[in-house]
């Protein structure tokens, strides 16, 4: 690479350099023009001859450079001592780990900004990693794996353990945390512990709340599909139990069906009982046998029906209340469908009625002149007999008065 003496107006700043350097604050900026300004430039400019571009770009004194453009001030060529040329690195990325050296090189720096400087080079750290191991695909199995956090961590200074802890304080949101972690007012340790603290504190969303609890759900069906093919488990050895016992327990039956079923689909829950315990046998439709015979002789001709859960010493008293849960169901029925024949006949009593009004009053449909008065007429009743007359209001008598108004077409 060529040297010669350079003047402020050849030097460049290159963007991906310059964001790998810390930024000074209003206050440190306006110190370093007062110094520079009261005192000249007492560190020099670094800088490195791009070899493709053949330009010097800026590689350390970013800030120095800017208040010297700011404020109009050069130097000649023979004042080159302000200019301290880096030739020994061929590439960016030699450049970029030199800039890191220079960086962590500043004394007093805590572990929380050494943390930051390194984050800042991190493709540094990935490069090395992937040259490593595409080094390795070409045969060269000697070369050890790289590890891109231990060897993040090994340049903060610290532990893999707690470069994680360390990262996951700087990458929050708490910025009086993360600047007591710098100024080394608080352990990476106690920085990490109060996040996790607020972490665990943190409302969740609604979408979170729903996710937890469809988890909550779907641990909860697999529990009661659990317990329900334990039941069933335990419920078969119970009768497998009580079928044993010389113990002959009165037969009952209840019914089982929908508020508003015929009873005659109504179900007969026929069952034993003993010790507050029950067995229940089966749901059956007795409407249609009044024995049970045929069934014992076809046991698969109702679904769920198993005529050898029935024991042969409760056959006979199954017979029987099958016969009363039988005779009941008829009895219901035929009450039902009385009460559903007297409604209709009412019906249609209360229809030929009306129709017979109707066409009485039809008969007296008045003419032009007449409707006048009738509605003069209709007025009155319909004041007299409406709803909201507390004294003389009725309903069916406005319900008539409205049908005359129909008819007489006022």
């Amino acid at each position: 690479m060529s040297t010669r003496y350079l003047g402020i107006d050849d030097l460049i700043i290159d963007k991906e350099f310059e964001n790998l350097l810390p930024v000074l604050t209003p206050d440190e900026f306006e110190k370093l023009e007062k110094s520079i300004l009261n005192n000249g430039l007492l560190d020099p400019i670094k800088v490195w001859q791009d070899p493709e571009t053949n330009k010097w770009l800026i590689i350390d004194g970013h800030n120095r450079y800017k208040i010297l453009k700011k404020n109009s001030i050069k130097w000649n060529s023979w004042c080159d001592y302000k200019i301290i040329y880096e030739t020994d690195l061929p590439t960016r990325e030699d450049v970029k780990r030199w800039m890191l050296e220079q960086q962590l090189g500043r004394r007093n720096l805590s572990e929380a900004e050494r943390y930051e400087i390194v984050q800042k080079f991190k493709s540094i750290f990935e490069k090395k990693a992937k040259d490593n191991q595409s080094s390795g695909g070409k045969g060269l199995s000697n070369l050890s794996k790289v590890n891109t956090r231990k060897e993040m961590a090994k340049a903060v200074g610290v532990s893999e353990g707690t470069y994680q802890k360390m990262d996951k304080v700087m990458q929050s949101d708490n910025e009086e945390l993360k600047q007591n972690l710098r100024e080394k007012k608080v352990s990476v340790d106690k920085a990490y512990k109060e996040i996790k603290s607020k972490e665990q504190k943190k409302p969740i969303t609604p979408e979170q709340q729903i996710d937890k609890l469809d988890m909550r759900i779907n641990e909860i069906d697999k529990s009661i599909e659990s317990l329900q093919t334990e039941k069933k488990k335990i419920m078969q050895k119970r009768s497998s139990i009580f079928e044993g016992l010389e113990i002959k327990c009165p037969v009952k039956y209840r019914w089982v069906h929908e508020q508003d079923e015929y009873p005659n689909l109504w179900k007969c829950q026929i069952y034993i009982e003993n010790n507050g315990h029950e067995d229940i046998w089966g749901d059956y439709i007795t409407f249609h046998n009044e024995y049970p015979e045929n069934l014992f002789k076809n046991r698969k001709n109702i679904k769920g029906l198993d005529m050898e859960k029935i024991p042969e010493k409760y056959k006979d008293d199954f017979r029987m209340v099958w016969k009363v849960a039988h005779d009941e169901q008829i009895e219901l029925q035929n009450k039902k469908d009385k009460e559903v024949e007297e409604t209709w006949e009412k019906a249609i009593e209360d229809e030929k009625k009306r129709n017979e009004t109707i066409e009485r009053v039809r008969q007296f449909i008045p003419d032009e002149k007449d409707k006048v008065i009738l509605k003069k007429f209709y007025r009155v009743l319909a004041n007299t007999y409406h709803p909201d007359n507390e004294k003389t209001g009725d309903a069916d008598m406005m319900n008539y008065v409205n049908n005359l108004k129909a008819l007489w077409g006022i």
